[in-house]
């Protein structure tokens, strides 16, 4: 993190106020997970792929509503990451299988749409197991996710940990990614709830 991003808090509400007060940007928040993706997401395998072109363009725009001290959207410049079971426009969708491996969409599934006009910044899309039919993320066509605490288990397989990946030491902030169920994720639980 540079020293710009390093002290703004972790939730929406202090990363959209350090950008309205000037302590940074959504451009170097984006660039410095970028930087956190490309360093730890190898080993981790959380993403399928980074939208870094339209991640910019949107925190570039976020910037200059903040420099013309215009009012905010209510996600002005918070980092998120999709399922990449949701569809973007000019964006490979995968749903982790390899049959749509060259698949792009036409258009912005609601959620991404509706996310990107409240000002949130869409770094990528997430692995997730093929077809979204599984639980703990190992049966993607592309590569496991791996616990970036124990590279050798799983993400932990309780709702809100799903993602385990995105909740790390190399995120700036929490506002994290859109929950999408998969078959079977309601029903099993991590062992630590037993």
């Amino acid at each position: 993190m540079t020293a710009e991003t390093k002290n703004i808090g972790l939730s929406i509400d202090a990363i959209r106020q350090a950008i309205a007060d000037g302590k940074t940007t959504a451009s170097a928040l984006a660039g410095d997970l970028y930087a956190g993706i490309a360093k730890n997401d190898p080993e981790i395998g959380a993403f399928l792929t980074l939208t870094e072109d339209r991640a910019f363009a949107q925190a570039a725009h976020i910037d200059k509503i903040a420099a013309d001290g215009k009012p905010l959207p209510p996600l002005a410049g918070v980092p998120i990451a999709i399922k990449d079971v949701m569809v973007m426009r000019g964006v490979r969708t995968t749903a982790g299988s390899k049959i749509l491996e060259s698949f792009i969409s036409p258009y912005d599934c609601t959620a991404v749409a509706r996310l990107e006009a409240a000002g949130a910044v869409v770094l990528g899309k997430l692995n997730c197991d093929e077809f979204a039919m599984g639980s703990s993320n190992e049966n993607s066509a592309f590569h496991p996710v791996r616990n970036p605490r124990d590279k050798t288990r799983v993400p932990e397989d309780r709702r809100e940990d799903r993602q385990r990946p995105l909740r790390q030491e190399w995120r700036s902030q929490r506002s994290g990614p859109i929950p999408a169920d998969q078959s079977g994720s309601q029903r099993r639980f991590a062992a630590s709830w037993a």
